[in-house]
């Protein structure tokens, strides 16, 4: 009997799953698995903006890796993080004036739902109004649905 991909707990298994799929042709599996590599990383998280955070930043270092063909931190985000909080990146990255790497990597990819700009209207309350309608007006910008946040 296959383990069904919701059920691992190991993300070294979890990579080897994703391997094994991109061999054999099966994106549907690959996604899967990616997605709950993601879903791993944040859950050590208490806070749910904390653990989307992780899940964010595990997919573009992820992607990063499949663009790049080895392994590939997203080092300035680690960075970042570790000097200014989870909050403040997200705030800065709305506020800004560029789009991030990691905006682009993940809305090509489909997973406008893992930016951080998402993450700022997900969790607008902890935001200032000023990086909540930035993060607004890019996602309406770059067609990413946002009526239902």
């Amino acid at each position: 009997m296959v383990k069904p991909i919701e059920e691992y707990t190991d993300k070294k298994a979890l990579r080897n799953l994703m391997a094994n799929a991109k061999r054999l042709g099966r994106d549907d599996v690959w996604w899967e698995a990616f997605r709950r590599l993601c879903a791993l990383e944040g859950m050590n998280q208490t806070d749910p903006l904390h653990r989307d955070f992780y899940k964010m930043l595990v997919a573009y270092e992820e992607l990063l890796t499949e663009k790049n063909g080895r392994t590939t931190r997203a080092s300035r985000t680690r960075q970042k993080l570790k000097n200014k909080g989870v909050v403040q990146c997200l705030e800065d990255w709305a506020a800004g004036s560029t789009l991030t790497e990691g905006f682009k990597l993940l809305t090509k990819n489909g997973l406008a739902e893992l930016t951080g700009e998402y993450l700022v209207l997900k969790y607008q309350e902890q935001f200032s109004g000023g990086a909540v309608a930035a993060a607004k007006v890019r996602l309406i910008d770059y067609g990413v649905l946002t009526t239902n946040i």
